[in-house]
């Protein structure tokens, strides 16, 4: 069977009439999927194009051609990447720091995004660019990248509930006294003229939480284990340097240094649903080189 079809039976004990209920109780669509997908002519009802108004029948075959013409205006660039897994919804990346996830306007070329669009014409596919969790350029670590618009949507509304779970190290300066905690602070806009992006804003904010656990404590920094409970814009690096301990190397909200040249930020682990089996999935990598070296270096605190 063509792993891009979504099949669904209908049952004598349905309580369905129309065809448009199985995308509202058996197989949920966002309204703009439903829309392209009438449009391709992508809904049958056993093997024939039906509309949604279709008065339903026990024992009809509904079926949904996911394989939707796409057109990509992302140059497409032979760009090495580090796929950790990869089926017919998903891709797992262990993106490196350095690399910005999506081109802007000054900056088309030489992103993640031009990279998995090399890759999948190298397949012969033509999919949209479309990261369901974001990395800053300085960050390393894994993302979720959905090939298709019914896995970006099942996996956004795993991210409302909260089911994808996403842990990330961090190295930080200072020493932090307690062994761990949560951060409960909302973050907002920054004040215009400031070098930051973002700030906690307990006025206007939007609810940010943080927690964090102590690895290991170095002379002058602390290796921090966190987990997102939300996911604000540079929600970890806002939080630690509001709490005086920014990320070594986070030249925007501390400083740079000497000793690494991107943000010691990195996300080392994710765990998700497989957005059409539901089956339970966990990946972890390890930081990338630099940091590792950066660790093994630092004197331990005496």
């Amino acid at each position: 069977m063509d792993k891009n079809i979504l099949t669904y039976v209908v049952d004598e004990d349905d309580d369905l009439v129309y065809l448009r209920d199985v995308f509202r109780k058996r197989i949920t669509l966002s309204h703009a999927l439903l829309a392209r997908l009438k449009v391709q002519e992508k809904i049958e009802v056993n093997g024939q194009v039906t509309r949604t108004n279709y008065r339903l029948q026990p024992g009809d075959i509904v079926t949904v051609d996911l394989d939707l013409d796409e057109t990509s205006h992302i140059i497409p660039q032979n760009i090495p990447v580090d796929i950790i897994y990869e089926d017919d919804d998903l891709m797992v990346i262990n993106k490196p720091p350095g690399l910005a996830v999506h081109p802007v306007k000054d900056k088309m070329e030489g992103t993640l995004a031009n990279a998995l669009t090399y890759h999948w014409l190298q397949k012969g596919e033509s999919r949209l660019f479309r990261p369901i969790n974001r990395l800053d350029k300085g960050t390393s670590g894994l993302m979720l990248v959905g090939k298709s618009q019914y896995a970006h949507q099942a996996m956004f509304h795993q991210q409302k509930k909260r089911l994808i779970q996403r842990s990330y190290l961090a190295l930080v300066e200072g020493e932090v006294k307690t062994e761990g905690g949560s951060i409960d602070l909302p973050i907002g806009h920054a004040a215009p003229g400031s070098n930051a992006c973002r700030t906690v804003d307990t006025a206007n904010g939007k609810p940010a939480l943080t927690r964090f656990k102590v690895i290991k404590r170095f002379q002058n920094y602390t290796l921090l284990a966190l987990q997102l409970e939300t996911g604000r814009t540079h929600q970890i690096r806002v939080h630690l340097s509001h709490l005086g301990h920014p990320i070594c190397g986070d030249a925007l909200y501390g400083s740079q240094s000497l000793l690494i040249n991107h943000q010691a930020l990195h996300a080392g682990q994710i765990s998700f649903q497989q957005p059409r089996s539901l089956q339970p999935l966990e990946f972890q990598v390890a930081p990338p080189d630099d940091m590792l070296h950066l660790l093994s270096t630092l004197p331990p605190l005496v």
